[in-house]
């Protein structure tokens, strides 16, 4: 009986497996091939072998068929040169995002120039939906991040959630008095005391703030720390964004954090939103990690054409604290519109913002964020958008005009439907450190950083580049950072600095 009972388990699996199984090697690589190849428009990197490693029943797609998921493993050769770290080039995000990867699933893609014969390896997945005639691939698949994202549910709140929580508290407006702000006073220093007490015990670490969990920089931290040994110490910390960043490092609640590098300049000059509270005298930059390019995004069928168009109508400008509202506003200004004179909608998350644009209920979203956007990807799936582009001369008075701004241009096939280059202008993700903080502490923390590229990151880590590091940086820099980078002489050829 016990045999018979496994003799028909063993059958019902095979059924299940059978009805899962999808195409056959060669068709799978056929169709990584093909996908691969639309991203740069022409044969670039190759599939030199794949193993197909399985599937499995996926979600049904919008019309009811059945779908599955196929994974497989491959190894990929480049037949043209390829530079990851080139910040002018197409990211290697879109390597990924055409295998079904994640940011840990490509191995060998590290920084640096491929030549032709270059090989790197992809454990990668690809959603097929079932038609009269067979499997075909499907354009639904794993959001990344269900896949990268892995939060920790328990009774008790994390370190991440509780900084996020002290962060409120400490920039709550200044309006605050009396009892309420006396004991916020109190309870921080005296945690802060504890804090001190307890790290003289121990050796030191480095808590990074970050950002949101889950938005670019936390992504990009997640993946250069993954992997450093325990004494390294290096710890990703979860912040509001760029702007609380800058005041959690001034009043050394954090010692080493990643803004805009246009935020950076403006905290340590006083200006706008740092206008009230006046010059920050402690940042100190450590480098650029990657470009931010800046997204204004409309309707397919919208009459805006430039910036300048924007006057009067429902845009979409970040939250609060974020960099990308600040970056928003003096873009604003520099074309000569007032902010006052937009019409306010509220709006959540920039996934929100694009989802409130698509329905007809903002005119634009402008977002600072590394290309491809993710939210934006995800938003052409479903509605037609596009990008509003600088004139050259434009991009080049704005980066003159607005310390901490570059021109950068956002590659052609970048985006869906996007078959032009798309000038602009863009932040750079700045590392910055207290002045406090001991030189070779940063020093150490660039080269974990830049190890890691090299040796154990991610696809986001392909992207951190020597070359670039001082590329948009007008604040001062870091005495270990100076000391780090010159044994790194080609670091300021292409910095785009004076």
């Amino acid at each position: 009986m016990v045999i018979l009972s496994r003799i028909a388990l063993l059958l019902l699996l095979a059924l299940v497996s059978g009805c899962a199984r999808g195409p056959e090697e060669g068709a799978l690589a056929g169709d990584v091939q093909a996908r691969l190849d639309a991203v740069f428009g022409q044969p670039l990197v190759e599939v030199a072998t794949l193993r197909r490693q399985g599937s499995a029943p996926y979600r049904a797609a919008p019309d009811g068929s059945r779908q599955i998921i196929v994974y497989f493993n491959a190894v990929l050769r480049f037949v043209g040169a390829y530079d990851p770290s080139d910040w002018e080039s197409l990211s290697p995000a879109l390597i990924a995002n055409a295998l079904g990867a994640t940011d840990q699933g490509l191995f060998g893609l590290g920084p640096g120039r491929h030549g032709p014969g270059a090989e790197f390896r992809g454990h990668g997945s690809l959603v097929y939906r079932k038609t009269d005639a067979g499997w075909v691939p499907s354009d639904d698949h794993l959001p990344v991040a269900a896949v990268d994202a892995q939060a920790t549910l328990s009774g008790t709140p994390g370190a991440d959630e509780l900084v996020q929580r002290l962060a409120k508290l400490v920039m709550q407006s200044p309006a605050t008095r009396g009892a309420d702000r006396e004991i916020i006073t109190e309870e921080i220093d005296r945690a802060l005391r504890n804090i001190t007490l307890r790290l003289q015990r121990e050796h030191e670490g480095v808590a990074v703030a970050a950002g949101p969990t889950g938005g670019e920089y936390w992504r990009f931290l997640t993946s250069v720390t993954r992997g450093l040994p325990e004494s390294a110490r290096v710890q990703v910390v979860a912040t509001e964004g760029s702007v609380a960043n800058a005041f959690l490092i001034e009043s050394q609640q954090a010692r080493v954090g990643v803004m805009q590098s246009d935020v950076a300049a403006a905290a340590v000059t006083g200006q706008g939103v740092f206008a009230d509270t006046g010059p920050m005298n402690h940042l100190r930059a450590a480098a650029s990690l990657f470009p931010e390019p800046v997204h204004v995004v409309v309707r397919a069928d919208s009459d805006i054409v430039r910036v300048a168009d924007l006057a009067g109508r429902r845009v979409a400008l970040g939250s609060p604290q974020s960099g990308s509202r600040h970056t928003a506003l003096r873009l604003l200004a520099h074309a000569g519109i007032d902010p006052a004179g937009l019409v306010r909608v509220e709006h959540g998350s920039p996934a929100d913002a694009l989802a409130r644009l698509a329905a007809g209920e903002l005119d634009a979203v402008i977002e600072v964020a590394s290309a491809p956007w993710q939210q934006l990807q995800a938003a052409l799936s479903t509605a037609p958008l596009r990008l509003i582009a600088l004139d050259t001369e434009q991009a080049g008075r704005i980066g003159a005009d607005l310390p901490g701004l570059v021109p950068l241009v956002i590659p052609a096939r970048t985006y869906a439907g996007q078959a032009a280059a798309v000038q602009t202008v863009a932040a750079t993700a700045l590392l910055v450190a207290h002045s406090d903080v001991a030189e070779a502490t940063v020093e150490a923390v660039l080269e974990y950083f830049y190890a890691a590229s090299a040796d154990r990151g991610g696809v986001l880590a392909a992207r951190l580049s020597k070359e670039r590091a001082l590329t948009g940086i007008t604040i001062p820099m870091h005495a270990g950072a100076q000391r780090f980078f010159e044994q790194a002489p080609d670091a300021a050829a292409r910095s785009g600095n004076p």
